[in-house]
């Protein structure tokens, strides 16, 4: 049973390296906000989100385990999840066994529509959009800020180095389609660790802001400036938060093959889509890069946005939510943002200090 899974020393280590999600695990057993509610939670089931469920299930919650998003590093910790009795269910079974979800980037919500969903992903909330209930989104708050400045760009790094321990990435040319609250941070932790970033993207603010930040800028059209850049790469990253965005024809797929540039994904879905090979892009199109670690985010940044996903959840259930998206309550926010300054005292704010309050 799970109860026995959380008695394990590896589950109590990451436990304690989550401060946050401990917290909140504390206060739902005196509680219990979601007593009597079934949960289904499609988190990728690694190490740290099996804290989420601990917190939810202290929570007072029945909670559905679905097998999320298919990753290699998911494989031992399901094995032991059932050694030790719990069930991990298909997605499209733990669907029917639940009314609210606890779901990353709409992988439940596209199966079967839920009384309320709580949701963590850009892509997520684009999909809700089109289904009538009510979600309570944590992805634009500023705790999620945290993981996208710090946690996917050195998730990149490290599993660049796991998977092409050879070919160490720093000095190597980059062209990064995207400068969103991910991308931004994905670029500065490139730039930190001396790989040369120039970012394409649609968006004249976007841009606007990266030349700002000392970046290399072009737009993210079919022009001869940004060919030569694609041609000369040896890194050609995707980070826009659009599925399939790289075949839709603005720009030539041959025109990322040209320079036999490394092709990589950090969107939450396949952002090459169908004009390239599964085998074409490190690591294959079906995960974030990050998501072939056992860690994909380290815990000092995925804290936050992990409670982020449990606190939507406890405001979801809370009431009064109309069918639509609902952005995490102030509160709950200011209160991840300080706790986590509170962990964590020595993070470097550059950059990102007075998007957080802390400046």
């Amino acid at each position: 049973m799970l109860t026995s899974y959380f008695a394990t020393p590896a589950h109590q280590a990451e436990r304690r390296s989550l401060p946050l999600l401990r917290a909140l695990a504390e206060r739902y057993a005196g509680e219990r906000p979601f007593e009597g509610l079934a949960v289904v939670m499609g988190h990728l089931l690694v190490r740290n989100t099996l804290v989420v469920a601990e917190a939810v299930l202290a929570g007072g919650a029945e909670l559905i385990l679905a097998e999320g998003h298919a990753s290699p590093a998911a494989a031992p910790v399901i094995a032991e999840l059932k050694a030790h009795g719990v069930a991990v269910l298909p997605n499209a079974e733990a669907v029917t066994r639940g009314e609210l979800y606890v779901d990353v980037s709409c992988i439940l919500g596209r199966l079967r529509l839920p009384t309320g969903a709580a949701e963590v992903t850009r892509t997520g909330v684009l999909h809700y959009q089109a289904l009538n209930c009510p979600v309570v989104s944590a992805d634009d708050c500023k705790a999620k800020r945290i993981e996208g400045f710090y946690g996917t760009g050195d998730g990149f790094l490290r599993a660049w180095r796991q998977l092409r321990p050879h070919d160490p990435p720093e000095g190597k040319r980059v062209v990064q389609f995207g400068y969103g609250k991910i991308g931004r941070g994905v670029a500065h932790r490139c730039r930190a660790a001396g790989l040369d970033v120039t970012v394409a993207d649609v968006s004249v603010e976007a841009r606007a802001r990266a030349a700002g930040d000392g970046f290399d800028v072009l737009a993210a059209e079919a022009t001869p400036e940004l060919q030569a850049a694609l041609k000369s790469a040896g890194v050609i990253i995707s980070v826009t938060s659009i599925p399939g965005v790289l075949s839709r024809g603005a720009i030539p797929p041959d025109w990322l093959r040209a320079g036999g540039a490394t092709l990589v994904n950090l969107g939450a879905e396949d952002e090459y889509g169908p004009a390239f090979e599964d085998a074409e892009i490190l690591g294959g199109r079906g995960l974030p890069l990050n998501f072939h670690l056992a860690n994909p985010t380290l815990n000092r940044y995925v804290d936050a946005p992990l409670a982020a996903h449990v606190l939507a959840l406890e405001a979801l259930v809370a009431g009064g939510h109309s069918p639509g998206i609902h952005p995490l309550p102030e509160a709950m926010d200011r209160w991840l943002v300080t706790e986590w300054r509170n962990a964590w005292p020595e993070e470097d704010l550059a950059g990102i200090g007075e998007e957080l309050g802390l400046a």
